[in-house]
């Protein structure tokens, strides 16, 4: 409940977002940018996907960023093994 200067009770229904998730979601798919993407990516776009669940209107972007990463990764790797046989 929160109530105003006047002493008004308000009743707010749902939860505030869940920022950890999220910017837990981006560290995992930016660092998987860099390295490891393969597993990070996955992680994110996990996390991304929870709290997406949790009611958190931003976890749609974060899987979109976590998915694109995965992607990207995988296709480095497709050709740097591709390259050295």
């Amino acid at each position: 409940m929160i109530y105003t200067n006047t002493g008004q009770q308000i009743v707010v229904i749902g939860q505030p977002p869940k920022n950890g998730l999220i910017t837990a979601s981006y560290i995992c798919s930016a660092i998987g940018l860099i390295v490891f993407g393969i597993i990070l990516g996955p992680i994110g776009f996990i996390l991304a996907l929870i709290a997406k669940n949790n009611g958190d209107y931003r976890g749609k972007n974060a899987m979109i960023f976590a998915g694109v990463v995965t992607l990207l990764s995988i296709v480095m790797v497709v050709v740097l093994f591709g390259s050295m046989v």
